[in-house]
């Protein structure tokens, strides 16, 4: 969802004779006029100086702080607490009105202080059945440095990427809050932290992104159930603004920082250009900058997000306002993938077999050529002497030199991409893996659905056949409404069959990739005895190998651990099911006894004394804890 925000003229535009170029004309349109006019220009005379555009949502100067948050965010707070992810950022020109929108002031506050509040308010709504644990964490992306808000002693901390490919800032405190006063405390002090500084152009210019984080895990009180752990996290990002130093009249520090900044913006918006296309290629490069790389997610992955532009209606500023509508306007095309956030990523045990089979084998392969090598150099120095001599003379030439330098670049290259491709394989393999996972889940709730459905006709076809009545009263089968959760399931049934799909034809495509990656290196590999015979070039080809081998090894261990949690994901899916055949089980025999105890029916003694076992057997699991609801797998979904 993209917003737009115009600010209200301020008097030192007033002053210099600035003009409205911008005007809200409906709840999502706005109009900018082309403040120059230039009476030669034939080739424009007769064209329109007005350009529209559409957003999700638009608001001039007459709105306010609450009707900007009602409008953008506040819809979001119920999707966090129930395990989504969600980020909120501004976006525009210095000057333009970002930080008020986002921080705002005391008796006026912003987005980030209204979410905080409702966030709790959310919270308590379902504290009885629900509990609940919120952490936060503020951080500023200052020169391309990251700071932490709340800790500012901790100094500058790095960013990294975990084996998913998550991105992480290091050394970053977590704070745990449980009310909103507390969150509002280190709210303002992270706020008193930030850098701010006057320029030309605004008088109180942040001259760094600030990145709010509000972590929610929810759970369900109740015991003996399986407990589901939802994390969802809101992201709420204040960004700097795009300057220009002819505006801002910044010189020494404050022109490096206005450098940054614009360093950081032009790369998001490059990210913002390539995510808009529709047909454009499949790398988004999102390393050109540190926050690029905290927005991957918020961009293009599993995150519901909203951005919030601004603009000054002043003349003086109409290229930054248009370039920021250009930009605003390109954002509404990108499409995010979202998904909650339940369990952990897990990769297939098969595929990772296979996979650490090949590098073992690479692994010895490279070890029986270098054997090899030796074993060849050292007859042939035995048989042939000058021969030795005249290779070593060779070696010493500039031309083969630089030839074997250029072998050994296309060997370490050689293995470089063959690691990207594993790793991306890996990548695609476990998004595979993520989808077969929620088809499952969401199979089950159909199947689950599909059991009670029967249940509930069967019901009503018994009661029918002692009451005529009933169907007059109740009505038919047809009546019985599909709960909300499974036509969910149903539709993400279907967006995950189209996501398998297209998964399998990227796998296949750096299947095939790294097929021909293995033919190139073999190809090389031919020529390492030929090319090289010295002790000094073979020393550095092994050391080469021998770097390769413990990125494999490195690769190896990360799959070990994975597969450990596969098996044990794969355990408690298992015992899940069980419990739920048991409940099931449990049920049909309660009924079954009704039945015989209600009808009369004498049973066998030692029909008798097997349900007396059952029921001593069952009392000891109620003690123990080990009983459930005794409800069916589908009520227990559903109530």
């Amino acid at each position: 969802q993209v917003a737009l925000r115009i600010r209200p003229l301020n008097e030192d535009e007033i002053l210099q004779g600035a003009s409205p170029i911008a005007y809200k004309v409906e709840d999502n349109m706005v109009v900018l006029l082309d403040p120059t006019e230039d009476h030669d220009d034939i080739l424009r005379a007769n064209r329109s100086r007005e350009k529209q555009f559409v957003f999700d949502r638009t608001f001039d100067g007459s709105a306010n702080q609450e009707d900007v948050y009602e409008a953008t965010t506040k819809f979001l707070i119920p999707n966090v607490i129930t395990g989504y992810n969600a980020t909120v950022f501004a976006y525009g020109a210095t000057g333009a009105g970002k930080t008020h929108t986002m921080v705002g002031k005391d008796d006026s506050p912003g987005i980030m202080v209204r979410a905080l509040n409702d966030l709790f308010l959310e919270m308590d709504k379902t504290s009885d059945d629900m509990a609940y644990k919120v952490t936060m964490s503020y951080l500023e992306i200052y020169n391309e440095m990251i700071r932490d808000l709340l800790s500012p002693a901790s100094g500058i901390l790095d960013l990294r990427e975990n084996s998913k490919g998550d991105v992480t800032v290091a050394g970053l405190s977590e704070v745990s809050a449980r009310s909103t006063d507390e969150v509002m405390q280190m709210l303002l002090k992270g706020n008193r932290e930030r850098t701010q500084e006057p320029t030309a152009a605004n008088q109180a210019s942040s001259r760094s992104h600030a990145v709010l984080q509000v972590t929610v895990k929810q759970r369900n009180r109740v015991k003996n159930t399986m407990q589901e752990v939802r994390t969802g996290k809101l992201f709420l990002i204040d960004l700097a603004g795009s300057e220009r130093a002819a505006n801002t009249h910044n010189r020494g520090k404050r022109m490096v920082e206005g450098a940054h900044i614009n360093r950081s913006l032009l790369a998001l918006g490059n990210c913002i250009n390539a995510l808009s296309e529709k047909n454009g290629s499949r790398y988004i490069n999102y390393r050109d900058s540190k926050l690029t790389r905290l927005l991957k997610d918020a961009l293009g992955g599993n995150c519901k997000t909203v951005m919030i532009a601004h603009i000054s209606p002043a003349s003086l500023n109409f290229e930054e306002s248009r370039n920021t509508l250009v930009y605003a306007d390109r954002a509404k095309h990108i499409k995010t993938k979202v998904r909650r956030n339940v369990t952990d990523v897990a990769y297939h045990i098969a595929q990772y077999t296979n996979i650490i089979t090949e590098l073992r084998e690479e692994i010895l392969r490279l070890r029986d050529r270098l054997h090899d090598q030796g074993t060849a150099s050292r007859q042939h120095a035995v048989a042939n002497i000058q021969a030795v001599q005249s290779e070593v003379l060779m070696a010493k030439n500039t031309a083969d030199r630089s030839e074997m330098n250029k072998l050994r670049e296309q060997l370490l290259t050689c293995f470089k991409d063959q690691m990207e491709l594993r790793r991306s394989l890996m990548e695609v393999q476990n998004n595979s893996m993520e989808v077969s996972l929620e088809t499952n889940r969401n199979q089950l709730i159909v199947s689950e659905w599909d059991v009670e459905k029967a249940r509930l006709q069967q019901k009503r076809e018994n009661t029918q056949t002692t009451d005529n009545k009933f169907e007059e009263e109740v009505g038919g089968f047809d009546d019985i409404t599909e709960p909300e959760d499974v036509r969910v399931a149903r539709e993400e049934m279907k967006v995950l069959h189209e996501e398998k799909y297209r998964t399998e034809k990227v796998r296949i495509t750096i299947q095939h990739e790294l097929e021909n990656a293995k033919d190139k290196q073999k190809k090389l590999e031919e020529f390492i005895p030929i090319k090289v015979s010295s002790a000094d070039q073979q020393e550095i080809i092994r050391q080469m190998c021998k770097v390769h081998e413990l990125e494999i090894e490195n690769l190896q261990n990360i799959a070990s651990c994975l597969m450990r949690d596969f098996e044990i994901k794969k355990k408690d899916m298992v015992i899940t099911r069980f419990r739920h055949h048991r409940n099931l089980c449990d049920e049909i025999i309660k009924q079954q006894r009704d039945l015989i105890d209600g009808n009369h029916v004498p049973c066998p003694k030692d029909l008798d004394e097997l349900y007396e076992l059952y029921k001593i057997e069952r009392q000891d699991k109620i003690l123990k804890g080990e009983d459930s609801t005794g409800q069916t797998p589908a009520l227990k979904v559903r109530l």
